[in-house]
């Protein structure tokens, strides 16, 4: 199963001016000069978004700065810039980020897509548990436990970590 990624592309030649992302009715302004870690910041504080990952497609666009970490980097360029944006939370097809060009700051293109619909699916402890429907938590089968939403071991009470099992190679 995959998470859902989206692409925002955005190019503009002098370094000003905002755009408007917004996300199952709420929205966020962006600057052309906020950062990839901006930006996942900025979306993570979205109220209708509960993780995102945001990295730039191609770090290395900026051949003439080579010292430069990709996560310095400005979301847009006048050479253009394509950030991508990871949806860890919710997961699943997801709507896609609509993005405007508000004040009519931006000369130059601005446009998300879809590059992977998400199919991970909500399904009730994971289908490796029993939800207890009183308290609203899982109980576990054998093997399995609390995952991150990504598979690895976290917090969500959701079954959706295999736990590793140990085997005594002395038998």
């Amino acid at each position: 199963q995959k998470n859902e990624v989206q692409q925002l592309t955005c190019s503009d030649s002098d370094d000003s001016g905002s755009f408007e992302l917004i996300f199952r009715d709420e929205s966020v302004s962006v600057s052309v000069t906020n950062t990839a870690a901006d930006l996942e910041s900025i979306l993570n504080a979205l109220p209708t978004i509960e993780s995102v990952s945001v990295s730039y497609t191609d770090p290395h666009i900026y051949v003439g700065a080579p010292s430069l970490e990709a996560d310095s980097l400005q979301v847009c360029r006048d050479v253009g810039q394509q950030v991508e944006i990871e949806f860890l939370s919710p997961t699943g097809d997801v709507p896609e980020i609509i993005v405007t060009n508000t004040h009519s700051d931006i000369d130059g293109i601005l446009s998300m897509s879809t590059l992977q619909t998400g199919t991970k699916e909500f399904i009730e402890c994971s289908g490796r548990g029993v939800c207890d429907t009183d308290t609203g938590l899982c109980q576990c089968f054998s093997g399995y436990g609390s995952s991150d939403g990504q598979g690895n071991v976290g917090t969500r009470d959701d079954c959706g970590y295999k736990v590793p099992y140990a085997f005594d190679s002395r038998s």
